[in-house]
């Protein structure tokens, strides 16, 4: 009650076409000053325009002024999404546009681009939707915003413009070749991982496994070959793009089952070097694997060249366990 009292005192005093801070003239501090203590009172009703109705607070009202987006879970162009409701706070007398921009449209896409709030459904809610753009590039975390720009005929709205601050975050990663020569045993999956997550080319911070396969149902990219059925602990993920170390060049997307499908852009090292992988050549599980890694004396592994960019990438020959190679490592 004391709010409401203070409005309408200050609306009565002072509402005179000659006030020079008038709080019925758009132009003046008292104007806005008015709104505030609406905004803190609950009336909805302004005495200087009786005909209109103060629904929240001035402008364009918004559900949320942050988000985060990843270039994970879409496909191969497009990751994540984020629903916006959008209101109007008070009745206008002509058209309300509002324009809604992206900062920077090679990291996401808003729908629709403008919206339209009209004096008879003003009080309507609008939706926007902004989805992230799942690029090819090891460009990290990134910034950005979404910006709604309203205009309107009516001259007696304070229009300003709203920002939405967004985040997108990368899902592309690096694939390597580890540093270090080592016979079949590799320490088994836990020891081959402990490898590659110490490696000088895996990221500071960043967790990285060994791309190899095993018969034994500890580590497997697909029982059916290129089908990635019945994966177990794969390394691989979904439509990322990876990298080779040097963070640049690019070696191919993978496919909705976590694959990539050969013939991919590049190899993973150049010039190549044999490693130990224990695939098939399509994916599948070989048993010629080290005794799933644990061996160093007897048996044979299956093993790729790191530079070939088709089937040798996985699958080229077949050698014995006492030999000195080393293996593929992917960033998680």
């Amino acid at each position: 009650m004391f709010f409401r009292a203070l409005l309408f005192s200050v609306l009565f005093l002072s509402c005179s076409k000659n006030s020079y801070n008038n709080p019925c003239d758009p132009k003046s501090k008292s104007f806005a000053m008015t709104f505030l203590l609406m905004a803190v009172s609950g009336e909805q009703k302004n005495a200087c325009f009786p005909g209109i109705t103060i629904k929240d607070q001035v402008g364009i009202l918004l559900s949320a002024t942050t988000g985060r987006l990843s270039e994970h879970g879409g496909n191969a162009t497009i990751g994540s999404s984020l629903t916006y409701k959008l209101g109007f706070g008070s009745e206008p007398k002509e058209d309300v546009n509002v324009n809604i921009v992206v900062s920077n449209p090679s990291y996401a896409t808003v729908s629709p681009t403008t919206i339209v709030w009209t004096p008879n459904d003003w009080p309507s809610e609008k939706m926007i939707t902004v989805t992230a753009v799942n690029d090819t590039l090891l460009n990290g975390t990134r910034d950005f915003l979404i910006r709604l720009v309203p205009t309107s005929a009516d001259s007696t709205l304070r229009l300003q413009e709203r920002l939405i601050s967004m985040q997108i975050l990368d899902n592309d990663k690096r694939l390597f070749v580890n540093s270090t020569l080592t016979k079949g045993n590799l320490g088994g999956i836990a020891g081959a991982d402990a490898t590659c997550s110490s490696d000088p080319k895996c990221p500071v911070g960043s967790q990285c496994k060994a791309m190899i396969a095993t018969d034994s149902g500890i580590r497997r990219a697909t029982i059916t070959g290129d089908v990635g059925d019945g994966q177990l602990d794969w390394v691989l993920k979904p439509f990322a793009s990876y990298v080779q170390s040097d963070n640049t060049t690019p070696i191919g997307t993978t496919n909705a089952v976590s694959l990539f499908t050969l013939p991919i852009v590049n190899g993973i090292e150049s010039p190549g070097v044999t490693t130990w992988t224990g695939f098939g050549t399509s994916w599948q599980s070989d048993p010629n694997n080290c005794s799933n890694w644990t061996n160093s004396i007897s048996g044979n592994g299956i093993v790729g060249s790191s530079s070939s960019n088709n089937v040798a990438l996985l699958n080229n020959l077949n050698v014995a366990c006492t030999s000195d190679l080393k293996f593929y490592c992917a960033e998680q």
